[in-house]
């Protein structure tokens, strides 16, 4: 068994130890005195030898009757305290390779999103112009999941199987009634894996709506479509009653119905209307203490005065005048020069000053100079690119990451006008996937990432308005505004990218999937690859849906090919850029939270972690 393996880490006595405390600690709930003396009565270092010595089995679990608000009353099926830490442990090793497969609709038993993140999702549909609903809920849902087939797919997606057998152990306990032992029907109410396992297999619910471009929100079992008919949503719950169907389950008929938002109705607890709840985005938008200043008017200058960074025009027209520390990063577009004294400042605090040309291509940037340990990891870096056994693996997480983006994106911003031309992109995309665990070199994976990229970018430019609407995707130069302002936010992308890395103390240019190749920063292009949808497709998509990117936001160069942004465009997109990196969120690393501009410098410390230690796994972000 190898050293790092899945069960090896989740029957550590610190990872069972964590587990006993999430358990302890768990909003809501009272722990009892026997949860709180667990541990001192040396209870936990039992769990943990007879789970090393491979000892340890589960007992049955308890039923109990759980009154509810409406009456009646719900089946819980609990376990021993002792088994509910080892499937805690076990949860919290998997989630991490599990979360990701489970797609934009889901909201419940998922770190990070919740009730909240659930109700801005159907307002946001609302204020689209989505006013109808179709509000259902599953019948018997959790005893009525396929379990066998639920347990099949968790296992297909962790990285090894040694995990396998406490698995099963786990998932196919008998439960102790007034009536004796009896065998538990689909998985058990519960425990700690059965959320996981429901999502898993209501994926297939949620795939099938959103490939046909009706957007679901769904809690558990109870979800809500939404669309601009009651037509659409009649649909809704044809598509939603055969894909349940193709699982052995079915649509709770007396909880079924459809509305309005003119009527209003309640979902989760919160009464809709037209206009209520309003938009909650902005709860999600942490602005931090410290700015990046962006320079783009030609010829002006930067310089430093009096404790504040000045940006000066040609004609000595102040542009901007801030406090320096207030400053967190430079980037400069173009012909913009910095004094001597700025460049002294920036290198002395360790602020970085990044070069992009006028038209946004990245050309470089100044960094502090490095301290003593970053040698070692250079040493590390150079060794584990020239491993193909490591590099591989890595290699293929980043692509998954990155295509099961692009599938997010595609499924969230599709409606049924757009799917017949998603449709095949979403089916590449998914193919493409699926192949890589079979990808034997880096090019393979290339290849594989290359097809899905076609089919993305070409199903991608159908969801922009006409008038930015694209076939495919134009670089150098760009042939429209859409691939303009795409290629002006990636430039923008990378050098974040660049920045993160060397802060982890990496060398940015040593790549994994992209190898060294003249100016290229191919490390950060890899660290780059999962934001490419998550951030700048979404900004640019979203831009030009709410019109905030136009025709009018591109303009040709005499005597050049291409459409390149105006400053209007430019100035449009950095805003919408800096709004979405500064956006908080929870869950998409495992027990991290932050804006996604931290959570790409967390990304960038988590793969140094992996090229100085390759048992330590590096994975990509679930999306949120």
């Amino acid at each position: 068994m190898p050293p790092t393996s899945l069960r090896q880490r989740a029957i550590a006595p610190d990872q069972l130890m964590a587990a006993w405390r999430r358990i302890l600690s768990k909003p809501g709930d009272r722990p009892s005195e026997k949860v709180q003396r667990f541990v001192d009565d040396g209870k936990l270092d039992i769990l943990a030898s007879e789970l090393a010595a491979g000892t340890y089995e589960p007992v049955s679990l308890t039923l109990f009757d759980v009154p509810k608000k409406d009456g009646t009353t719900r089946e819980l099926n609990v376990p021993a305290l002792r088994d509910r830490i080892a499937e805690r442990a076990i949860l919290d090793v998997v989630s991490p390779y599990v979360d990701p497969h489970l797609g934009p609709a889901s909201y419940a038993y998922r770190e990070g999103l919740g009730v909240v993140d659930a109700v801005a999702a159907v307002v946001g549909l609302r204020d689209e112009g989505l006013h109808w609903v179709l509000h259902a809920d599953i019948d018997d849902c959790f005893n009525t999941i396929p379990r066998d087939t639920a347990v099949r797919r968790l296992k297909a997606l962790l990285p090894d199987d040694s995990l396998d057998p406490l698995i099963d152990l786990l998932t196919h306990r008998l439960v102790a009634t007034r009536r004796g032992l009896k065998e538990t029907r689909g998985v058990p109410q519960g425990t700690a894996l059965s959320p996981m396992l429901a999502n898993l297999i209501l994926v297939d619910l949620d795939d099938a709506l959103l490939d046909r471009g009706l957007p679901v929100v769904r809690y558990a079992d109870d979800f809500v479509v939404l669309g601009v008919s009651r037509d659409t949503v009649l649909e809704a719950a044809r598509v939603a009653t055969d894909a349940l169907e193709g699982i052995g389950m079915s649509l709770g008929e007396d909880k079924t119905e459809v509305m309005n938002f003119d009527d209003g109705f309640c979902f989760l607890g919160e009464d809709f209307g037209s206009r209520y709840p309003p938009s909650t985005d902005s709860h999600r938008v942490e602005v931090p203490t410290r700015r990046i200043l962006y320079c783009g008017r030609q010829g002006s200058r930067v310089f430093t005065k009096n404790g504040r960074v000045v940006v000066e025009s040609k004609d000595n027209t102040t542009l901007a005048d801030v406090p320096k520390n207030l400053v967190s990063r430079i980037v400069c577009f173009g012909a913009v020069s910095l004094a001597a004294g700025t460049r002294s400042w920036t290198l002395d605090e360790g602020t970085d000053v990044v070069f992009l040309s006028r038209r946004g291509n990245y050309q470089g940037q100044q960094l502090a100079a490095a301290d003593g340990s970053r040698v070692a990891r250079l040493c590390a870096q150079l060794k584990f690119v020239s491993d193909p056994a490591l590099t591989l693996p890595v290699a293929r997480r980043i692509v998954d990451a990155k295509i099961s983006h692009q599938i997010t994106l595609l499924q969230r911003f599709t409606r049924p006008e757009d799917a017949e031309s998603v449709e095949s992109a979403l089916r590449t995309a998914r193919e493409m996937r699926r192949m890589l665990v079979d990808a034997s070199t880096v090019d393979e994976v290339f290849g594989l990432e290359g097809a899905a990229a076609g089919a993305y970018f070409k199903a991608y430019g159908q969801l922009l308005p006409d008038d930015l609407a694209f076939t495919v995707r134009s670089r150098r130069p760009p042939m429209d505004v859409a691939n303009s302002a795409l290629g002006y936010g990636y430039a923008i992308l990378v050098s974040e990218c660049v920045s993160a890395l060397v802060a982890a103390g990496l060398d940015p240019n040593i790549g994994v999937l992209h190898k060294a190749s003249g100016r290229r920063p191919g490390l950060a292009l890899d660290l780059m690859e999962e934001f490419r949808p998550l951030i700048i497709d979404q900004v640019v998509l979203t831009a030009a849906r709410q019109f905030a990117l136009t025709a009018e936001h591109g303009s040709a160069i005499t005597g050049e090919r291409g459409i390149y942004l105006t400053k209007a465009g430019k100035s449009s997109l950095v805003r919408a850029y800096e709004r979405r990196m500064l956006q908080v969120t929870a869950g998409a690393i495992p027990g991290f939270r932050g804006s996604w501009r931290r959570h790409l410098y967390r990304q960038a410390k988590l793969l140094m972690r992996t090229v100085m230690n390759p048992d330590e796994q590096w994975t990509g972000l679930s999306w949120r």
